[in-house]
């Protein structure tokens, strides 16, 4: 699930593809709006939802707040932040300038997306539903909606109903930006109620290229963490450790650093012999990818490449790793035992 909403967010393409409303186009916007609005849709395809949603705010306050597009993308940025009620407020505004069933059905789907963003418990993936179905209501042309309407049904276990929708979606659009995926879930429904890791691929400092596609069978820590963040210089000695007690055929460590400064990085993992998988990420995609917000952050992801576990933050009682080898020993004896 979480690939599919990393992938760009289905929402996205109801107005970053350049389609503007019609109340828009008569409107001619402001040229600044315009640059902002661009501005904004480009930091949503990044995943950078904070310079998204100070975009749109920045356009539609240009248009003294009557801008559609302006709603729909910061209820999108909002909605990708974790802020539900401020997305479905925006969804709100949005509703109120629309003009059309199509403009409608954007903010339905708009509003599905929310939803889905923010939990999995039965009365919200009803009203999740409820909002795929009345976009697909109000306009039928759309064939993602199916896709979304899919989707939320096999997350309601409805595998069946939800198999008719997406088989719909893979009939009316079978080059579709999202068939690969469609295809993924017809052949696992699951994969729309577990929280399957996105799809990543990175060349570490000792040159190989890692991939989650290329660790499957495997446990996967990722460790999230920069020269600067004390706790995560602390637990250096803790991580090799780690590596010491699971043979890497089994579990495979990939750290993940923040740092912008190459050479202090590559001095730090040189001095502290840190030899298992690095990776600098200094534009911070693989970190949105992930939704990292703070430093250490790991994540286990299991060999079936669902994430099982993601431990944020110090606790005094407990080192983070000790923490991370508390969980892992966990699943690895799950493994062993199926």
């Amino acid at each position: 699930m979480l690939w599919f909403v990393a992938a760009g967010g289905l929402v996205s393409t109801a107005f970053i593809g350049g389609t503007s409303s019609a109340q828009e186009a008569k409107a001619q916007l402001d040229p600044g709006a315009q640059q902002e609005l661009q501005a904004g849709q480009e930091a949503l395809v990044a995943r950078h939802y904070e310079g998204a949603e100070k975009a749109f705010r920045k356009a539609n306050k240009i248009q003294h707040e009557s801008c559609l597009a302006c709603y729909l993308g910061l209820a999108q940025a909002l909605a990708s932040l974790g802020q539900k009620k401020d997305a479905l407020g925006a969804a709100d505004k949005a509703m109120k300038l629309a003009t059309n069933d199509v403009e409608r059905a954007q903010v339905h789907s708009l509003r599905g997306f929310t939803l889905a963003s923010a939990g999995s418990d039965a009365k919200t993936l009803k009203e999740e539903e409820s909002e795929y179905r009345q976009a697909l209501q109000l306009d039928s042309r759309v064939t993602e909606y199916h896709l979304r309407l899919g989707m939320t049904l096999m997350k309601e276990s409805q595998d069946g109903e939800g198999a008719k929708e997406i088989s719909q979606y893979l009939q009316l659009d079978p080059q579709g930006r999202y068939t690969e995926y469609a295809r993924k879930l017809m052949d696992n429904p699951r994969r729309a109620r577990e929280d399957y890791a996105p799809e990543f691929s990175v060349r570490t400092l000792q040159g190989e290229t890692v991939s989650l596609s290329g660790l499957t069978g495997k446990f996967i820590v990722l460790d999230f963490w920069a020269t600067w963040c004390p706790p995560c210089r602390a637990s250096v000695g803790e991580l090799k450790e780690l590596t010491r007690k699971y043979p890497r055929d089994r579990v495979v460590l990939i750290s993940v650093s923040a740092d912008k400064e190459e050479d202090k990085w590559r001095d730090f993992v040189a001095k502290k012999e840190m030899d298992w998988h690095q990776y600098r990420d200094p534009e911070g995609s693989i970190q949105r990818t992930f939704g990292i917000h703070a430093f250490p952050t790991y994540i286990v992801i299991d060999p079936e490449g669902i994430v099982r576990q993601t431990i944020v933050g110090e606790n005094p009682q407990q080192s983070i790793v000790a923490r991370l080898k508390s969980v892992l020993a966990t699943l690895t004896a799950e493994k062993g035992k199926a």
